[in-house]
This record gives structure tokens, C-alpha cells and sequence, in this order.
């Protein structure tokens, strides 16, 4: 009983987090043309992260986790990317 109020409230706060927050620091670094003051580490951080949940929610069939997780993972990727983009040269 629990697990189907809270799967649920998870679900949309994690979502709430991946689709907003992360998304505005990809357009900002769009917007910059550079991924100042971000770490690599937290990006890479983040996307192991995000790809580790969604294999265990595939697994288990959790689908909670992972429609949760799997914007997270699209984004970090992306932000990855940016980084390669964006980096100086010289």
C-alpha cells in the first residue's frame, strides 16, 4: 500500500529534478557556448549513476525507477557532449 503512494510521489519528484533542473543547465551552456563551472566528474558522476538505476529498474521491472532515471541519463549524455564541444582549445 505504501510503495503504490510513494512509487508514484518519487517518480514525479525525480522527474520534476531531470526535467527541469538539468535541462535549463543545458541551455545555459547553449546559451554560454561553454560548460564553465560545471565538474566533469559530477557529469560522469551522474550518468553512471542514472544508467546504473535504469539496468536495475529493467531488471527488477521497476518501472518507477526507471521512467525516473532515464531522462537523467539522456541529459547527463548530453552534457557530456557539451563538455567535448565547448572545451578551449589552445
Amino acid at each position: 500500500m505504501v510503495s503504490q503512494i510513494l512509487g508514484p510521489i518519487a517518480c514525479v519528484s525525480s522527474l520534476a529534478y531531470m526535467m527541469l533542473g538539468i535541462p535549463m543547465q543545458i541551455r545555459e551552456n547553449y546559451k554560454r557556448k561553454s560548460t564553465e563551472g560545471l565538474k566533469l566528474f559530477m557529469i560522469i558522476t551522474l550518468l553512471f549513476t542514472t544508467i546504473s538505476w535504469v539496468v536495475y529498474s529493467w531488471v527488477t521491472k521497476n518501472w518507477f525507477i526507471f521512467i525516473a532515471n532515464v531522462p537523467g541519463a539522456v541529459c547527463a549524455l548530453i552534457i557530456l557532449i557539451q563538455f567535448k564541444i565547448y572545451r578551449k582549445r589552445g
